[in-house]
């Protein structure tokens, strides 16, 4: 063993101490102190990782800084373990001696191939995952549970227009410069025979900051394409991205997705999503970046509640909240949230175009939108308009938007330049009471609207 990956107050990784009455502890971390060294650094991590995981309970404490060079995929997580760190740098203005830091300068500082039972936990927490090219930290295969807490990811540069933090995706919806890698990882490590994202997969307490510019593009904070979690939580966290919080074209029954509790503040990096997009009667593209986007979802219940979003420097185009779900069993709650804004095309869209590769066209039914505060100014407020997806006709949405209640939100800071409410022509039995101040557009069949406050 290398000599900088401590002994394991030793007894035997494989076995762990045994109690006198058959029960096994949680055996010691294996310590690795970084180097600051790309020759030695990403190859004692992934010693430690590896031995690690042979052990149930097994864990890696990482101690000071690591330099992983330029490398790509650098640390494969390929089953349950616990990688350390030591200090909060999800903290804001955290001290980097007293912090565990990876530095990098190419793509995904960590692979995570989950090849473990359906029980077993992948824990990442308390890294500072610094620089890297496009994505810091992508998961190819949870069977599991892939934890991540407490973590800090800063200073990512971009790629082909795309930047991530996190990322869940298959390899094919992956940008061309590291999908050709990461499908052979996620390969050799894991299976090919389907599904690779089936777990469940909780994000809390991260800070995630896209601080270098962006010119142009997709400035994602956390991104699952395609996935089958059966739950996705994303709470307590802190982001500043253009699309802070996108989950899209996953499937999944009964799967559950949170997002709560979090703090986003969009970037001003405008998306090409919304300038290839077009709905009648409007001029002004809308519906990217979006903050939070649960879209084309299968899930049974979506929960957005409250959390805080600034989109005050955000572009025009720019929304709190898009979502859309397909399964006609699905609800979705939007609750206590708190929109900022600033010019930006609308505080919630019920439902969105397809993009071919990504997500299907889908538009919001059976929600409830309640408690939420919206202050400063925009376009609209909350609507369900019809949208063209410019290049491929086939991903037109028709919104026929239905069984959706808004009720008892607090607007009294807030201006719609162009309508409070909007329901298009092919949107039928919802209900709006207590509608937001200002002009209200029915072009549907059968919904109620409560006359709006003056």
């Amino acid at each position: 063993m290398r000599p900088h990956i401590s002994a394991l107050l030793v007894a035997g990784i494989a076995a762990g101490a045994i109690f006198s009455s058959g029960a096994q502890a949680a055996p010691a971390p294996l310590v690795v102190t970084g180097e600051s060294n790309p020759a030695t650094d990403p190859g004692n991590v992934q010693t430690a990782v590896n031995l690690a995981r042979r052990t149930v309970g097994g864990s890696v404490r990482l101690i000071g800084t690591f330099d992983f060079g330029n490398c790509s995929l650098c640390v494969v997580v390929p089953g349950p373990v616990a990688i350390r760190g030591v200090g909060n740098p999800a903290l804001p203005n955290p001290d980097p001696s007293k912090v565990t830091t990876i530095l990098n300068a190419g793509s995904a500082s960590m692979a995570i191939v989950d090849t473990g039972p359906p029980t077993g936990k992948v824990t990442i927490e308390n890294v500072w995952f610094k620089g890297a090219k496009t994505l810091a930290v992508m998961a190819l295969q949870v069977r599991g549970t892939l934890t991540m807490r407490n973590n800090r990811i800063s200073d990512v540069v971009p790629g082909n227009e795309f930047r991530f933090g996190i990322v869940g995706a298959e390899a094919q919806s992956m940008p061309s410069d590291i999908a050709s890698a990461a499908d052979l990882i996620a390969t050799v490590y894991g299976s090919a025979d389907g599904p690779r994202l089936t777990g469940a997969v909780v994000l809390d307490g991260n800070t995630i900051d896209n601080n270098l510019p962006m010119t142009r593009g997709d400035d994602n904070a956390v991104a699952f394409a395609g996935c089958h979690f059966r739950s996705i939580t994303v709470s307590g966290n802190t982001f500043h991205a253009g699309e802070a919080v996108e989950i899209e074209g996953c499937r999944g029954l009964n799967a559950v997705y949170r997002v709560t509790s979090n703090t986003i503040v969009q970037s001003s990096t405008p998306s090409n999503l919304a300038q290839l997009t077009a709905s009648p009667g409007f001029t002004r593209h809308g519906g990217h970046p979006a903050a939070i986007k649960p879209l084309d979802a299968e899930a049974s219940r979506i929960i957005i509640r409250g959390n805080r979003i600034d989109t005050r420097q955000a572009p025009p185009s720019a929304v709190c909240v898009m979502t859309g779900n397909i399964n006609p069993a699905s609800t979705t709650l939007i609750e206590g949230n708190t929109c900022l804004m600033n010019g930006q095309f609308a505080a919630i869209l019920g439902g969105w175009a397809g993009t071919p590769g990504f997500f299907l066209p889908s538009f919001l039914h059976n929600a409830t939108i309640t408690g939420n505060t919206f202050r400063g100014k925009a376009l609209l407020g909350v609507a369900w308009l019809d949208f063209t997806y410019l290049k491929n006709a086939s991903q037109t949405l028709i919104n026929a938007a239905s069984g959706n209640v808004m009720v008892a939100n607090n607007d009294s800071g807030f201006v719609a330049t162009r309508a409070a409410v909007n329901l298009g022509p092919a949107t039928h039995g919802n209900s709006i009471v207590q509608g937001m101040r200002g002009h209200v557009v029915d072009q549907g069949v059968g919904n109620t609207v409560v006359a709006s406050r003056p």
